[in-house]
């Protein structure tokens, strides 16, 4: 058997007097510390390239068509399988085209692999983070929601470069 000795308690010990006063100390500490609370719509969240948004289809010069050749390599990379392409044949120096081609947003994890994957650069993760609407089904993009001209993601896609080209330079080094 064993014998456990308890230590004896003061009297300020045993009214918490000493707790009371160091939880105060601490809650008046907290009230005059600066807020840090933004006030969210009308105060928006700072935008750098860094930053991943929700994912979005280059457009060509030309304004009409998308740099998309629907390969399927994003939607193979896709952890979370929110990605659906379907393509066809075209008779343009681009040979393949999206039919369809979706994103389920409710299902994207803004993960990055999809822009990654592109070997034709077709599709970058944008500073649009804003993500409601009011049905599921308003939450699957298709390719006229998902489209933008180059010079929309020009920041993002700079960044991607400057990124790539970094590791590129430190393994062909090595």
């Amino acid at each position: 058997m064993v014998i456990v000795k308890r230590k004896e308690l003061s009297l300020a010990e045993r009214l918490y007097l000493p707790e009371i006063a160091r939880a105060l100390s601490m809650t008046l500490r907290a009230i005059f510390k600066p807020k840090i609370t933004r006030q969210y719509p009308e105060d928006p969240l700072p935008r750098t390239p860094v930053m991943r948004g929700q994912p979005r289809l280059v457009m060509l010069e030309d304004g009409k068509s998308l740099a998309c050749v629907s390969c399927g390599l994003c939607e193979i990379a896709c952890p979370a399988y929110a990605i659906t392409i379907d393509g066809h044949e075209t008779e343009r120096f681009i040979e393949r085209e999206p039919v369809r081609f979706e994103i389920d947003m409710l299902r994207c994890i803004l993960c990055g692999f999809c822009e990654e994957a592109c070997p034709k650069d077709a599709i970058f993760m944008s500073d649009e983070v804003e993500l409601a609407d009011f049905t599921r089904k308003a939450l699957v993009y298709g390719i006229d929601q998902l489209k933008r001209p180059r010079a929309a993601l020009e920041k993002r896609i700079d960044y991607f470069y400057k990124a790539n080209d970094r590791w590129r330079k430190r393994s062909s080094t090595s």
